[in-house]
This record gives C-alpha cells, sequence and structure tokens, in this order.
C-alpha cells in the first residue's frame, strides 16, 4: 500500500482550518454572551426603575475647598494664557 501524501496534506490542512474556524467562534461566542450579560443587567434595572414602588435617591455634591495658596499667601496662579497690561 503507498501512501499518498497530497491526501495526508490536504487532511492536515482542513483540520487546521477548523481548528482556526473553532476557535474564532469560541471567540464569537465569548463576546455574544458577555454582551448578553450586559444586556440582562440593563434589562432589569429599567425594570426596577419602571417599578411603581421606585423612588430615585438625590444627588449629593462634593464639598468644595478652597484652592490652596502659595507660600507668600497671594492666591495661586489660574492655568491658562496670562491677561494683557496694555
Amino acid at each position: 500500500m503507498a501512501l499518498n501524501f497530497d491526501e495526508f496534506q490536504k487532511v492536515v490542512e482542513t483540520a487546521q482550518q477548523a481548528d482556526a474556524v473553532k476557535a474564532d467562534l469560541k471567540r464569537a461566542l465569548r463576546k455574544v454572551s458577555t454582551t448578553l450579560g450586559a444586556l440582562q443587567a440593563a434589562v432589569s434595572e429599567v425594570e426596577a426603575m419602571l417599578a411603581d414602588d421606585y423612588v430615585s435617591e438625590p444627588r449629593t455634591r462634593k464639598p468644595r475647598t478652597p484652592k490652596a495658596e502659595s507660600e507668600g499667601g497671594a492666591p495661586a496662579k489660574k492655568p491658562g494664557r496670562p491677561k494683557k497690561n496694555a
């Protein structure tokens, strides 16, 4: 029985192509499952907001802190272009 290397090479090439296709499908499936998870989370948030007993939380601001002054007691310089003294 003689070995036909051309047929063997074709079998190896198709197997490599099948592995590449399988890897691409796995990557795409991972992206789809991640997207579906995010979509499910968004839908549950919307359902919670549309519920009859939903009350939004009031927004709170951080307290303002005055800008640090330089050592000479003068206020720190603001960034940007200086004013013209004309």
